[in-house]
């Protein structure tokens, strides 16, 4: 080899080289594909590995995977299955496309769906899923599910942009002892109106019901002042203003697919802080700008 020639890598290394680029810098994925044949290859799928509802800082819009889906130009069963990690379904996908993004991307790892799809046509979909984190719009849909399949083996942190459950009959949004039959929830968070009382009386029977819990969050269904709701003085429960705005919350959701903050973080480093000692008063549930705690990542 001439002194003069440019460095040539062992292909395991230079692949490694360039999947730790594109994991690191989405934005360069584009610009990669384009290398080379074999970098084409190597890096094609990461281009799906987080997918939001418009394309959000470099992510998948959820329009190009379902396109990519019925293209059929990648092995069925296999090729999304072990790219696609991290999606986030909003109201601007029909209905019918979702129980095909994810019969298609059964490798899924981080699922949110803020669309009020029919029960019947996803819930077997989800069934197939090894989660690890779930956030859903309507509750009923855990509810008519069997807390023993094995995707409940996984999933450590669920999110319900639906309300907490006042009971546990049949008609009740989230039953406490549904959770408690979760094997590895350690993360639950639920919505609750502010003007309600009863939500308390259900969020300490959760906390007493559901052993495995580390976090517990109450998100209000408008904006109120934290200070003014009933204390829940449990060091793992903490209430949290979402604002629910869309930006706020795909930024925050996407930060956390590369391991940035987003209010599961902020919620894990507020408990820890009360679990110190290093919250005051000790039955203070709700962060203050002076506990130090970061707010949720942007880009």
């Amino acid at each position: 080899m001439s002194l003069n020639s440019p460095p040539v890598f062992p292909p395991e290394l230079e692949r490694e080289m360039l999947e730790k680029a594109a994991h690191l810098h989405p934005e360069t994925i584009f610009n990669l594909l384009l290398v080379s044949r074999r970098v084409y290859k190597w890096i094609n799928g990461m281009q799906y590995r987080t997918v939001t509802p418009k394309g959000d800082r470099w992510s998948c819009p959820v329009h190009a995977l379902q396109q990519a889906i019925q293209s059929n130009t990648h092995p069925a069963g296999t090729f999304f299955h072990r790219n696609v990690r991290h999606v986030f379904i909003d109201m601007a996908t029909p209905t019918d496309h979702i129980p095909q993004i994810l019969d298609a991307c059964n490798g899924i790892q981080n699922l949110m769906i803020i669309n009020p799809i029919p029960l019947g046509s996803i819930i077997p979909s989800i069934a197939a899923l090894q989660l690890r984190r779930l956030s859903l719009l309507w509750a009923a849909i855990l509810r008519n599910m069997n807390p023993s399949q094995p995707m409940f083996a996984s999933l450590t942190h669920v999110h319900m942009w639906d309300l907490l459950s006042v009971s546990n009959d049949t008609t009740s949004r989230v039953p406490p002892s549904f959770l408690a039959q979760l094997p590895v929830l350690t993360h639950f968070a639920a919505l609750f109106r502010p003007t309600s009382r009863d939500f308390a009386v259900a969020a300490r029977d959760i906390l007493t019901t559901c052993k495995t819990l580390r976090v517990f969050m109450l998100n209000p269904l408008w904006e109120t002042s934290l200070e003014s709701l009933p204390l829940i003085d449990d060091v793992n429960f903490i209430y949290m203003d979402l604002g629910y705005r869309s930006v706020h919350l795909c930024d925050g959701w996407l930060a956390q697919t590369r391991g940035g903050i987003d209010f599961w973080a902020r919620a894990d480093a507020f408990v820890e802080k009360k679990r110190r000692g290093e919250i005051q008063p000790t039955s203070r549930c709700w962060i203050q700008p002076a506990d130090g705690i970061p707010d949720f990542d942007s880009y």
